[in-house]
């Protein structure tokens, strides 16, 4: 299962790129067919960095059950696999950061490597060692139970509200945009941008161009250095979407217990 679904993911879903500018020559696309495109990328992204990332495998604040649950259901719709399985493997990439046992390291293993070939080969997430704290969490374990039915359901709605040209833009493309999106966090930026921080034990580096694009997970240098950090722009001007989201979930009381720390340099 593991094989055909990374195999979908790499070799498939790219499909829907020429299938979108083919129907965009035919003037089949109309304004709803983007503007939803837009709405499923935000909440498949906002899933991830809010719900999967930040709450979930960080534990960087907390959120009220309707927000948490909500948070995780977007953040399948992204079809990067369940919250369980996504936060072990990424608690894994915290450990052993750009080093041998990092499942997604351009510096150990290569770029193309680090960026979709590990699926294939390393996706296997280890409870036991990585988040067993997971595995106690019924909100984490119902959507990764149900993990399939909710990505599905990602197809599902653009498909039922829009039609075929629907499931093609905020179906399939948002899903090959999204997940690439992820993936140059991984590949990225270990590579290519600026270090703010002195972190010895990786090569994590900041780069704008993955951050305005994945909600602000392109402040990748940011991030390693403070982990728990809910905020992953550190400055005013590092565009952090995440962020903002989180701040006004605040403001309303949806959202509480940030875990800022004291900053050492």
């Amino acid at each position: 299962m593991n094989y055909l679904y990374a195999f979908f993911l790499v070799f498939i879903t790219p499909l829907s790129v020429p299938l979108a500018v083919w129907t965009w020559w035919q003037g089949w696309v109309s304004g709803l067919d983007i503007a939803l495109a837009i709405v499923m990328y935000c909440l498949s992204g906002l899933g991830i960095t809010l719900g999967y990332h930040r709450l979930v495998t960080h534990r960087s604040f907390q959120a009220k059950p309707w927000l948490k649950r909500f948070l995780l259901v977007c953040g399948a719709f992204a079809m990067q696999g369940g919250p369980a399985s996504w936060a072990s493997l990424h608690i894994q990439h915290h450990r052993f950061a750009d080093k041998p046992g990092d499942v997604h390291s351009p510096v150990q293993q290569g770029f193309w490597y680090s960026h979709c070939g590990w699926v294939f080969k390393d996706y296997r997430p280890n409870f036991r060692r990585y988040g067993s704290w997971l595995l106690k969490d019924k909100d984490v374990i119902h959507v990764s139970k149900h993990y399939i039915f909710y990505s599905m359901l990602g197809l599902i709605i653009p498909g039922l509200l829009l039609g075929w040209v629907g499931l093609l833009w905020a179906g399939f493309l948002r899903v090959f945009l999204c997940i690439h999106m992820t993936w140059f966090v991984n590949s990225v930026c270990h590579r290519w941008g600026k270090r703010r921080y002195n972190t010895m034990d990786d090569n994590s580096k900041n780069n704008l161009l993955v951050a305005l694009f994945t909600f602000g997970e392109g402040w990748h240098n940011n991030h390693h250095r403070y982990l728990q950090m809910p905020f992953l722009g550190h400055r005013w001007y590092e565009i952090d979407i995440g962020k903002w989201v989180l701040l006004f979930f605040k403001k309303i009381g949806q959202v509480s217990d940030f875990k800022i720390p004291k900053p050492t340099n």
